[in-house]
């Protein structure tokens, strides 16, 4: 689609959802970021509410939509506008940055909750059970941008498995918490030893990355002694629970370790982030009914927050990002079903909604747009969306990222949203 023909379509759909004495009063405004983007303004009293919508034109092949981790690991919180200004720093454009998934802040990691795709590199992810805890629970939603440039919602899972001189195991979890009974992978984007309750038995087996192709890692186990630490921190570490930890106990310096892991459907993508819930399938709302939530508690989905949410058009070629202010006078923010019927009414044929509350943060050219909800402002979060034109590439990743970079928090704080 044309440029001029989103703005039109947007405009239409963002002046339909105002009632026709707020429009003559002008209740909407619009402006153009860069070709391609467009930032509208929309204010409605029924709310009262505020909607900050940027439309992305994915036909423009100047424009790229990518994921980033705060602090660039897998650990610590950053401001969206941190992210924005630091990265246009190294070099990239950045045009736009919103908040993405939820994560720890109470524990005070910062680790995402879900799976974390960067620049076609899985850096976190599981299948369907994550983390130590036997019980299932329901695969969250994700937004990826497929190689191509396409955006899908999806659950996406780890599928993945380790060849070694002893055999060929599958692989449960990535950069996660170790599974139970299962083989777990660390890789360079950890950067602290996995915490493994005290009631499980777990062997681990630090390695020596040789090569890297695609979505398959080559690396060389390596003598356990003193370097550990540094070794498993800057390489990799092969972690084997329960019943797997003899398989992994069997492995000998010098073994070759290789590792293939993707996401299923679809193979691994460019960039993707996890949300929660998914809120709009094919035109539909899926908040009508509360068996969609994903094992969200009906608390979360009817309470008013403040919302962020991403949207994809019926034909694929255009984006939404849309953060909705909450917890004030001039907007108090909306239950899922409001924010369902919103991204609808923008042109969302899917839409996912992202984590919210005081996370909430709509960046445009390092500034946030929107107004944040917590008492000082913006809030670090653990990973965004970004709007980027990529005619200057980002620099070569250095991983791990040293641990001061500026904005970076590391301490956690009780979170009044969780």
């Amino acid at each position: 689609m044309k440029v001029k023909g989103i703005l039109g379509a947007l405009a239409f759909a963002a002046l339909a959802l105002l009632p026709r004495a707020a429009a003559a009063q002008g209740d909407s405004s619009a402006r153009v970021v860069a070709p391609g983007v467009t930032l509208r303004r929309v204010v409605r009293p029924e709310g009262p509410w505020v909607i900050h919508a940027l439309a992305v034109d994915l036909g423009n092949r100047e424009l790229a939509v990518q994921a980033e981790r705060a602090c660039d690991r897998l650990t610590g919180r950053e401001r969206p506008s941190a992210i924005s200004k630091r990265l246009n720093a190294s070099g990239m454009e950045v045009l736009a940055a919103i908040n993405a998934g939820f994560f720890d802040l109470e524990g005070g990691s910062g680790a995402t909750v879900g799976n974390v795709v960067v620049e076609g590199e899985i850096a976190q992810a599981s299948g369907a059970t994550n983390g130590a805890a036997p019980r299932r629970r329901p695969v969250r939603s994700q937004l990826a941008i497929e190689r191509d440039g396409r955006p899908v919602i999806a659950r996406f899972t780890l599928s993945g498995t380790v060849r070694t001189p002893r055999g060929r195991w599958p692989i449960a979890a990535l950069n996660e918490p170790p599974a139970a009974d299962a083989v777990t992978l660390y890789t360079d984007w950890s950067q602290r030893p996995p915490r493994v309750p005290a009631t499980m038995r777990a062997v681990s087996v630090p390695l020596a990355l040789e090569s890297r192709s695609g979505d398959t890692l080559r690396y060389r186990v390596v003598a356990d002694g003193p370097d550990t630490a540094r070794a498993t921190s800057e390489r990799g570490l092969l972690v084997g629970t329960g019943a797997a930890a003899a398989k992994v106990a069997a492995l000998r310096p010098a073994d070759r370790v290789t590792a293939v892991a993707t996401l299923t459907p679809d193979g691994t993508p460019r960039a993707l982030v996890t949300g929660w819930p998914a809120i709009v399938r094919d035109g539909r709302s899926l908040m009508e009914t509360l068996d969609s939530l994903e094992g969200a508690s009906t608390a979360f989905a009817t309470t008013r927050h403040p919302r962020s949410a991403v949207g994809i058009s019926r034909g694929g070629d255009t984006l939404l990002l849309v953060a909705v202010d909450g917890r004030q006078a001039a907007s108090v923010g909306m239950s899922l079903a409001e924010l369902a019927r919103t991204m609808l009414g923008l042109g969302a044929w899917n839409a996912l909604n992202l984590d919210g509350g005081g996370s909430t943060a709509l960046v445009v050219r390092d500034s946030v747009v929107n107004t944040p909800s917590d008492p000082t402002g913006e809030r670090a979060v653990g990973d965004v969306l970004l709007v980027t034109r990529p005619a200057a590439a980002r620099p070569t990743r250095s991983l791990p990222a040293p641990a001061n970079v500026p904005g970076c928090v590391l301490a956690g704080a009780r979170d009044p949203d969780r």
